[in-house]
């Protein structure tokens, strides 16, 4: 069976993490991967007297989840998401001080924006690996500035398209939303990127981004399309999304893998109409390309999809990934996307 340097997995979250469990087919998939990733989407809060911001959903997790993060042998997991603030800066703190306690290094949030976009560096068989972690979804007290903790943002500015007759047509259309990256923001994860390829031989970009609510997470918002080009137009080597709590379709741009959303890892319990369906992106530095791999969430217990060609939720994906462009193999359990 193959042995890949990286895994990297969705989004990640329980509320009691303590009944967390993997099937024995992931742990066979995590036991051939000699670094694994996630997006930790949720503070670890020991404080009792912590309360939630005011915001549409508040997360929090216990010092239970360190255990599965290590069970999974997890080396490093990104912040930079619209939860990780949710129980405020100390619970937050508290979060980079347990995980570097537990030797996974963290990324995505910090002291000062610079700290935040600051650019975690992992190595594999002497290849130095850089991992940005930056989020276009947050919470606007959670925004790290100059001088003040936070997470690294990428302000979305939204816009209205109107044409007046299809506003009559179509009165109400989700589709007459666009978004744009400010400038400036552009200018600061560019430089991000170019420094974090002058000291690593490769670079990652996981991204939050997008949006998360059903049913306007199946699609791949337009900023998200031109910022994951963006992204690999800067230099990163690999772009991996997350947010919409769903799978999304992958592409392949200059060559560069660019997965728009890896949809949960775990994610308990599972809420409203979310998915319990994710991916997982595996790959070697020394090859083009990468394999997706499949899960299933099923109550407390996450565990790897077979036969994916015969699910239809992943017969969907892979329609749309191919509508882009992208060549993918079925080789049963994964698929193989191929570059060049």
């Amino acid at each position: 069976m193959e042995q890949y340097d990286f895994c990297f997995c969705g989004d990640l979250y329980a509320e009691d993490p303590s009944k967390l469990s993997i099937g024995e087919n992931l742990k066979t998939l995590f036991n051939r991967c000699k670094l694994r990733v996630a997006n930790l989407e949720t503070p670890i809060v020991i404080d009792p007297l912590a309360k939630p911001m005011n915001k549409y959903s508040a997360l929090k997790t216990t010092p239970d989840v360190l255990k599965f993060l290590k069970q999974i042998q997890t080396s490093a997991v990104s912040l930079a998401n619209n939860h990780i603030m949710d129980y405020g800066l100390k619970s937050a703190e508290d979060t980079v001080k347990l995980l570097t306690q537990e030797s996974i290094k963290c990324y995505g949030y910090g002291h000062t924006l610079e700290e935040a976009f600051e650019p975690a560096t992992v190595e594999v068989d002497g290849v130095k690996v850089g991992l940005v972690g930056v989020t276009t979804t947050f919470a606007p007290e959670a925004l790290g500035k100059k001088d003040k903790p936070g997470v690294a943002g990428l302000t979305v500015i939204t816009k209205i398209n109107i044409d007046p007759r299809e506003v009559l047509e179509e009165p109400a259309a989700p589709y007459i939303v666009g978004g744009e990256v400010l400038r400036e923001d552009l200018d600061v994860i560019k430089n991000v990127i170019k420094k974090c390829k002058q000291g690593n031989n490769f670079v990652v970009t996981q991204i939050h981004w997008g949006a998360g609510l059903s049913p306007y997470n199946e699609v791949v918002l337009d900023y998200v399309t031109r910022l994951g080009e963006f992204l690999v137009d800067v230099g990163c080597d690999l772009v991996i999304g997350g947010h919409p709590h769903t799978i999304q379709p992958v592409n392949v741009y200059k060559g560069k893998v660019v997965t728009y959303s890896l949809g949960n890892f775990i994610f308990y319990p599972i809420m409203g109409p979310m998915e319990n369906k994710g991916m997982i992106l595996t790959k070697n530095l020394d090859e083009d390309g990468a394999d997706l791999y499949f899960v299933e969430q099923n109550g407390n217990k996450v565990e790897l999809l077979d036969a994916v060609s015969q699910n239809p939720k992943l017969a969907y994906f892979r329609y749309q990934s191919e509508k882009n462009g992208v060549r993918l193999v079925d080789n049963g359990d994964h698929l193989s996307v191929k570059v060049g």
